[in-house]
Parts: structure tokens; C-alpha cells; sequence
């Protein structure tokens, strides 16, 4: 069971890697279109490009997932790695799981909260 959840684990680092990669890319483009709008109006991130991409909560959302899943993935290859005591990686694992879970749950709330127009 340990080696097929570890596999499992990997695939989704594997599978969140390049999503992430390219995210992560557009934010660090549009914080420099945003801060930057001369400079990086050229590469097609002017300020209001760059507003649009860094504030959409789709990609805000998508990124906060692929991260959190990415994080456990992460955690859990390199525990099973390296630690030899099941009961540590399985508690590592679960404060790291809470952990994700009250930073997916905090997105979860916000972005409903800015989608329903607050609370009125």
C-alpha cells in the first residue's frame, strides 16, 4: 500500500508541475506588468492586462488547488523517503493535510465571498 500511494502521489506532482509552472509564471509577469507597465507592456502584460490576469479568481483558485494538491504530493514522496517510522509519516501527512485544508478552505470562503458580492 505504501509504495502504490507514494506512485500515486508522484503522478500528481508530475501532473500539477507544469500547470503550476506556467501560473506561477503569469502572476511573476503581471506583478512586473503591474509594477513595471512600460517595461513588460512590450512582452503584452500593460497594467490592465496584468490587472486582469493577477486578480481573476479562476486563476486564483486553480493555482491555490494545483499548490495545495502539489504541496501533499510533495510531502508525502518525501516522507515515505525518508522517514522509516510509519507513525511519524502518517502525522506528518495529516498536520500537513489540515494544514491544506484550512488554506484550500480560507480560498474556498474568499473567492465565494468576492463572487456573491460580500455579504449585504
Amino acid at each position: 500500500m505504501r509504495a502504490r500511494s507514494v506512485y500515486l502521489w508522484l503522478k500528481v506532482v508530475e501532473a500539477t508541475s507544469i500547470p503550476l509552472a506556467i501560473l506561477m509564471s503569469l502572476y511573476i509577469l503581471s506583478a512586473y506588468g503591474l509594477t513595471l507597465p512600460e517595461l513588460f507592456g512590450h512582452l503584452g502584460f500593460t497594467y490592465r492586462t496584468s490587472q486582469y490576469v493577477h486578480t481573476h479568481p479562476l486563476l486564483r483558485y486553480l493555482t491555490t488547488i494545483a499548490t495545495a494538491l502539489h504541496t501533499f504530493g510533495g510531502v508525502v514522496i518525501l516522507v515515505r523517503r525518508y522517514t522509516r517510522r510509519n507513525t511519524l509519516a502518517l502525522i506528518t501527512e495529516i498536520v500537513v493535510a489540515g494544514y491544506l485544508i484550512l488554506i484550500v478552505s480560507l480560498a474556498t470562503v474568499a473567492e465565494l465571498y468576492l463572487i456573491l458580492g460580500g455579504l449585504r
